[in-house]
């Protein structure tokens, strides 16, 4: 089997947006989320702000529109596949599915999205613009 270096799951540790050197917690201050890289080759995350509040009805088919754009902009979920290089390091991404469908079907290589494994530490940025990057710090699951 071909060395990989990012299989395993993850749990975010931190996430913010850079917006030309000014920080947003685009997840709220206690970021979360969940991040698996499976040996053959598949992908899934999630990742939310978990200090939202709760739905008044109790019901997600019965929200306010206040509730619904709380919820989308506070959670992002995306699965698909992935590829390593020689080495084993991340190589790009295949996006099958996501919350976010304008995503579907895109592949992100290096020049959007930089993964680097660090012993039990993932880091993760991704390029959404001209000095705008969201930055993802992942641990590895115990």
């Amino acid at each position: 089997m071909k060395k990989n270096n990012v299989a395993g799951t993850w749990n975010l540790v931190s996430g913010y947006l850079d917006n030309h050197g000014t920080h947003i917690n685009i997840l709220g201050p206690h970021p979360a989320g969940m991040l698996i890289f499976t040996e053959d080759l598949h992908f899934i995350v999630i990742v939310h702000n978990p200090d939202i509040p709760k739905f008044a009805s109790g019901d997600r088919a019965n929200a306010t529109p206040e509730e619904y754009e709380t919820a989308v902009t506070n959670s992002l979920g995306v699965y698909g596949t992935y590829t390593v290089d020689e080495n084993g390091d991340f190589g790009e991404e295949h996006v099958l599915g996501s919350t976010f469908q304008n995503m579907n079907g895109h592949t992100r290589g290096k020049n959007e999205i930089d993964v680097k494994v660090d012993g039990n530490r993932l880091m993760e940025i991704q390029k959404i613009g001209d000095g705008i990057a969201v930055h993802l710090d992942w641990k590895r699951a115990e």
